[in-house]
């Protein structure tokens, strides 16, 4: 029997490919995965949904993810923590991380739906809350690149990222991989979980914010 605290044996080529799917989540719906398995793993994109299941089951016999519920969805969570022998689990480069989520972003349609969304008080504080953690991440980063914090950049930037996805998702990527790219993954992260109209308004509502406060 296999022991699920141990993990003495590596995953295999395929499992691999089923841990770099999580991309930087630690948790994520099965459906979701499997989609971006697909995605992800070009020789293998003939895995019919079944299959994929079994080998879901098999590494959680092996302890390498463990099954969760993420918003009424059944998911599963990552339980590998990165080694030298596995130097490759999550994606190097954030565009990486961007491919997964435009291959995924059809997975979770009762996660981000596609009908446009209905604004009442409740929506607008979360939308400025998840503004605000944009905005945070955004200076930090500004922060660390330049030495400082320009609130006339910011607002510029939370005005072109309102331009660029009010255009496309892809616009958006765009955007911040070639002018803000240490938010490449929050930003892909919130528009994966959330969509593209919440995504959209929180970035309305924050650059309102910062204008309001800069000039």
């Amino acid at each position: 029997m296999s022991d699920r605290g141990s993990r003495t044996e590596a995953p295999n080529d395929v499992e691999l490919d089923v841990i770099r799917s999580f991309g930087w989540s630690i948790m994520e719906a099965e459906e979701t995965l499997y989609q971006r398995f697909l995605h992800l793993s070009v020789k293998r994109s003939l895995m019919s949904r079944d299959d994929f299941t079994t080998i879901l089951r098999n590494m959680e016999s092996k302890g390498f993810v463990s099954p969760i519920h993420l918003q009424g969805l059944k998911g599963y969570q990552k339980l590998v923590v990165e080694s030298n022998a596995m130097a490759s689990l999550r994606p190097k480069d954030p565009l990486d991380e961007i491919r997964l989520v435009i291959g995924s972003k059809k997975a979770i349609p009762r996660i981000a739906k596609e009908t446009p969304i209905k604004i009442n008080g409740d929506l607008l504080e979360k939308s400025e809350t998840i503004g605000k953690a944009i905005q945070t991440e955004l200076e930090s980063w500004m922060l660390r690149e330049t030495g400082r914090i320009s609130k006339g950049l910011v607002h510029e930037h939370m005005k072109n990222m309102c331009h660029a996805l009010s255009e496309s998702e892809e616009s958006l990527f765009e955007y911040v991989r070639t002018q803000t790219p240490g938010i490449l993954i929050e930003i892909g992260q919130i528009l994966r979980l959330s969509g593209p109209d919440f995504l959209l308004l929180s970035l309305r509502v924050t650059e309102s914010n910062v204008r309001k406060y800069s000039f």
